[in-house]
């Protein structure tokens, strides 16, 4: 499970403490890095927030919505250059007929549900999708769902263990629901 602490209240408390970043890293034994992306905004597991609450004695950990809608932000610097929002594999994917439930502190980005299906969902640049494709093929596995990655930098098609990677241009290519259900049981 994973949550969001606030950056801003642990860099504080930190600094209070003169502690440097390695120091609070040893002591929650987590890198000097690590800290630093908790600090930036970065969320981390349960496990590691309460670690962080008990040494502070305070709460860091911000409330959570994980189930809204709102657009990829990865497509916010293309619409800033452009001038044009153009349409993201998610806007694609409701476009025929799927629905989709957009997360946060999750190690996927989405859950579609078509046809009494549900598959969970990784999209963004080939190099971070691809290391989480075998993750959320796993998790797909446990939960008895299907997985998808989309990439929005290639126009592959495969499979990394049950996982279905696809190019954003492939995915656009596909007519409906239907034919989604189908090239994920392939």
């Amino acid at each position: 499970l994973y949550v969001n602490i606030n950056g801003d209240m642990l860099k504080d408390l930190r600094e209070k403490r003169n502690m440097s970043l390695g120091d609070l890293g040893t002591v929650l034994g987590v890198s000097r890095r690590t800290i630093s992306k908790y600090e930036s905004g970065m969320g981390t597991t349960l496990d590691v927030a309460i670690r962080i609450e008990e040494f502070f004695d305070t709460g860091v950990v911000e409330s959570i919505d994980i189930i809204r809608h709102e657009p990829p932000k990865a497509m916010d610097g293309e619409m800033k250059k452009t001038g044009v929002h153009p349409q993201s594999p998610m806007e694609f994917l409701e476009k025929i007929g799927v629905h989709l439930h957009t997360l946060h502190g999750a190690p996927f980005q989405a859950l579609l549900t078509f046809d009494k299906h549900t598959i969970l969902t990784g999209y963004g640049p080939t190099q971070k999708v691809v290391k989480r494709a075998a993750l959320i093929g796993n998790l797909s596995q446990i939960a008895n769902k299907h997985a998808m990655c989309v990439l929005t930098d290639s126009t592959k098609e495969k499979k990394i263990g049950k996982t279905l990677v696809i190019g954003e241009k492939r995915l656009h290519r596909i007519e409906d629901g239907f034919e989604l259900l189908d090239l994920l049981g392939e």
